[in-house]
This record gives structure tokens, sequence and C-alpha cells, in this order.
């Protein structure tokens, strides 16, 4: 008997240290994989941390800083837009400056455990701008949830923009009883996953490069994406979400901001399966606001990168008119 409970003791002895083994094994290769990402990320121009409020930011630029206007990109709720949006916007860069801020959790940019509404959001976009030297009027570019933010920031303070580009953003509605949210972080397993190299093994294949990325182009979003899964920051984003679009309703205003709305639903107004939801949802939202031209686009939610070169037309078209 004393026999059997020392060889079950050993057993369990064992695999305990094997678990450990394990676990600092993969925690090890996830640490190489971090630095050897950042590297790359650099070297792509694809990470550039600038320090904010003690926590670094990734700040990325691309284009002509001299060119005709600084385009500021306020991305929606998925990481990578500093890859993927130049499907559609890298033949822009010879006229315009390219300025992509992660907030934080996303693209690199450092985690903060606690939840941000929108005027953090907008004032933290506000004042890394104005610290970095990149001075406005922007033209502010945004897509799904970043429309919201925009949508604050070209009403809340409309001396900043020179125009406003969403393409097909969230939109904007009184959402009565809405409550503030509390902060409660990632969920643990994600946050497992990444901390011990799950993420570095499976992402890349559990996503599809279904737009033709180039080779290093997709090995740059991946690792956007692998490092904004398991943000505390972006889980409690998702959780402001109909606050943020409430708060946001509230402060909408009409301004004399050139803008510019590129819709992702199938036909236009005089198609009546589309009329009711766009009479309901989107022109109350845009009419608030002011100002709006609308542009049909059919396709999917990421029109730009389904529909690149009509989605880039219609842009050069509408910056070409504010001239």
């Amino acid at each position: 008997m004393k026999q059997n409970k020392k060889i079950i003791k050993r057993v369990i002895l064992i695999v305990l240290a094997s678990i450990i083994l394990i676990q600092f094994g993969l925690f090890t290769f996830h640490v190489f994989y971090y630095y050897s990402d950042i590297k790359f990320l650099k070297e792509k121009g694809y990470y550039s941390p600038t320090e904010f409020r003690n926590k670094n930011i990734n700040l990325v630029r691309f284009g002509n800083k001299n060119g005709k206007g600084k385009i500021v990109v306020i991305s929606g709720m998925g990481a990578g837009m500093p890859v993927d949006l130049r499907v559609m916007s890298k033949e822009l860069e010879d006229d315009y400056e390219f300025i992509f801020i992660g907030r934080y959790g996303w693209d690199g940019s450092d985690d903060i455990n606690g939840e941000e509404n929108v005027e953090d959001i907008v004032y933290d976009y506000r004042k890394l701008l104005e610290d970095s030297g990149s001075k406005g009027p922007y033209i502010l570019m945004s897509h799904s949830m970043g429309g919201v933010y925009a949508s604050y920031w070209v009403s809340k303070y409309p001396e900043d923009a020179k125009a406003f580009i969403n393409i097909d953003g969230t939109y904007v509605e009184a959402i009565p009883d809405v409550e503030k949210p509390s902060a409660s972080g990632a969920n643990p397993l994600y946050k497992a996953a990444i901390t011990f190299g799950l993420g570095d093994i499976f992402i890349p294949k559990l996503l599809e490069n279904e737009y033709g990325l180039p080779e290093d182009e997709w090995k740059a979003y991946c690792i956007l994406q692998k490092m904004s899964i398991a943000s505390d920051a972006v889980a409690n984003e998702g959780r402001m979400i109909d606050y943020n679009r409430n708060a946001t309703w509230e402060v909408l205003k009409e301004t004399d901001v050139p803008k510019l709305y590129i819709s992702s639903r199938d036909g236009d107004l005089s198609d009546p399966q589309s009329e009711a939801a766009n009479k309901k949802e989107l022109l109350p939202y845009l009419e608030k606001m002011g100002n709006c031209e609308i542009a049909y686009l059919p396709g999917s939610h990421f029109i730009y990168k389904t529909e690149p070169e009509e989605c880039r037309k219609i842009i050069e078209n509408f910056l070409n008119s504010i001239e």
C-alpha cells in the first residue's frame, strides 16, 4: 500500500513538473516571438511607439507629410487597419499623409484596464496629435465604430476638421436608459492563450487572407491582431459601444465641415428594401450632423478592402471637391 502511494505521488510530481516545463517553454516561445514581431513591425513601418500618459501608443505614419493634407485614420473594433486600409489608400499617399493612432490595447499600443468613454478617446487622439507636432485641421477618416468617435470629434471640435470621411460607420442614435458599464477586462482564457504562445501558433492559421495581402503585409496584419485580442482595453471598449453611441448622439450637431458617408448597403433610397432602414437609422444620424453627402457602394462592411478601387475613386472625388 505504501509503495502504491509513493508511485502515485511520484507520478503526480512528474505530471506537475511536466506541465510547468511546458508552460515555461510556451511562455519563452511567446516572449521570443513578441520581440521578433516588434522588430518586424518596426522594419515595415507598422510600429512606432509614442509615450503618452506613461504608456506607449502606436502612432504610425505613411505618405507625404508635405502633401495636400493629413488624414487621421480612426479604426473600428478591429485590429490591423494600418495594414489593410492601404489596400485602398496606398495610391493616395503621394498626395496625403496618413496617420494611424492605435487606441489603448489596439495595434501594438499598451493596454489599460479601465473603460474609456468617447470623450476620453477623442481627447487622446487630439492630445497625441498635438504632442507629436501634427497640426490641424485634419481630414478624419473612420470605419465602423471609429465613425462614432469621429462624429463626436467633428461635432464637439469642428475647428479640428477640414473634412470627415466615414466608411460604413456605425450609426449614432439615442439609446434610452443606457448605463455606463463597469470595467472588467478581457477573457482570462484569451489572456492565457496569448501569454503561453497559442496565439503565435494558431491566429495566423485561423485568419484567412481573403483580400490577397502580400506576404509581409499579411504577417504584419496577423501580428497586430494577435497583440490586440487579449487586451483589457479592447474588451472594455466593446462593452462601452451603446453608451458611446448614445453620448455621441447627445453632442451631435450640424457643422460646416464637409462630410462623406460611404454606405455598403445594397441599393439607395430609391430601393424599397433599403429605404426603410436608411430612413430609420442612417438618415437621422447624418441629417443631425449636417453637410453630409452619401455614396452607396454595395458590398461587405469592409468595403475599402472588397472594392478598393471604387472606394478610392469616391474618396478622391470628394477630396478634390473640397480643395
